[in-house]
């Protein structure tokens, strides 16, 4: 069988791809990885064959204008009316990102000819292909406790976007509402309640985080508690340089607790360093390090809220403080909060005395360090990728015999 993976290229909707794609090619599938340009080194890199498609976005040029940052709520506006403009840019984005892709995509898969196509739930170019050459299409989820529908509007409700549809109008296909599964990696547990019953194949989440050198230091046993606090690169493009500085902040506060801080610069502009500030002895700084790698040795962790931090945390069974701003983040936070597997502190609310009380609990309490534990072996009970690949084998199957 033959197995077209497609994402944007975007590192954090990449990796949690990388555990199915590789046990597709363990089961004795072929598989390609197809991406624009700018996607495509990430990909050499987790030895995977990559394809190159289409064009990249001016992503900066999204991020500059301030698009995604949060504008609080009207007068008259209900709180959630802040999320639904954000969203509503991102689809946007997605639209764009989707219209860039996408030819090179159906040129690709039609000299191809996938059985199959999995792809990430806001890669829009993977359910086009699809219906324009009759393949069946899987969305990977990447363990967002909330599904963001982009494609739907305000992400609650029933209609799809007008950008959306439009973009199966150009081809001359019908759109394609749902896709013939999701594969997700989200433990049930985590999951926002009361959201629309999808066809879901629950898979084992498994940090991937890239490649890297654990360095020797990560090898000794630490002489204090280790807190990690992760800064996350995409709130800097949507926020700005100001995220550093927080973080920086962050640092030096959680340092102040009689801790061994370790701070991911790793993807930090060398010019944007000095926005951290002064960093006190027992922090330490470190360049690129998978997390997989970082985080098994670490008490505790502060982070943006992002998917791949939260669920690469909650696989090792560590507690976790979200310092949020975005949708993704909140949602994922509230979550942990729900499940006793971590804190929440706004990035409105931070301030040096607010962070130390949450890090000190997280160090502290028995209760939130159980609930991480938890949170890890409901993770580890779920299906491990190699086990979905029948269900991938058996979509393929079904839409042959049709």
């Amino acid at each position: 069988m033959r197995i077209l993976f497609t994402t944007y290229a975007a590192r954090p909707h990449f990796y949690p791809m990388v555990p199915l794609a590789w046990s597709c090619l363990l089961a004795g599938h072929e598989v390609r990885f197809a991406s624009t340009p700018s996607l495509m080194d990430t990909v050499r890199e987790s030895g995977l064959p990559g394809v190159s498609v289409g064009r990249d976005i001016d992503a900066e040029s999204w991020y500059r204008s301030g698009t995604f940052v949060p504008e609080p709520a009207g007068a008259d506006e209900p709180e959630h009316a802040v999320w639904l403009r954000v969203t509503d840019r991102l689809a946007e984005k997605q639209f764009s990102v989707c219209e860039h892709m996408v030819d090179g995509l159906v040129e690709f898969a039609r000299d191809w000819r996938p059985d199959l196509i999995v792809h990430d739930p806001v890669t829009f170019a993977g359910p086009v292909a699809g219906q324009v050459l009759g393949i069946p299409t899987v969305s990977h989820l990447y363990g967002l406790a909330r599904l963001l529908r982009l494609d739907i509007e305000d992400w609650l409700g029933t209609e799809h976007r007008a950008g959306y549809l439009d973009l199966f109008t150009r081809w001359g296909v019908e759109p394609l509402l749902d896709p013939d599964a999701w594969i997700d990696p989200c433990p049930p547990g985590l999951r926002w309640p009361g959201q629309r019953e999808i066809n879901r194949v629950q898979m084992r989440y498994l940090p991937y985080n890239g490649p890297g050198i654990e360095p020797e230091w990560l090898r000794e046993e630490p002489e204090r508690p280790r807190v990690l606090v992760s800064w996350g690169t995409s709130q800097q493009k949507k926020l700005g340089t100001g995220i550093i500085e927080l973080f920086g902040r962050i640092a030096r506060s959680a340092a102040s607790l009689d801790a061994e801080v370790v701070l991911t610069v790793g993807a930090m502009e060398p010019e944007h360093r000095r926005h951290l500030g002064e960093l006190p002895a027992n922090v330490r700084a470190v360049d690129w390090v998978p997390l997989s790698s970082l985080v098994p040795s670490c008490r505790a962790i502060v982070h943006t809220g992002g998917t791949g931090v939260m669920m690469t945390a909650a696989a090792y069974g560590v507690p976790q403080l979200g310092v949020t701003k975005i949708p993704e983040g909140r949602f994922n936070v509230e979550r942990l909060v729900a499940v006793g597997a971590g804190r929440h502190l706004p990035q409105d609310e931070v301030t040096d005395d607010a962070v130390r009380t949450h890090v000190a609990a997280l160090l502290a309490d028995d209760a939130c360090r159980d609930g991480a534990h938890a949170l890890r072996r409901e993770i580890e009970e779920q299906p491990s990728p190699a086990s979905v690949v029948p269900a991938l084998e058996e979509i393929a199957a079904k839409a042959t015999v049709r």
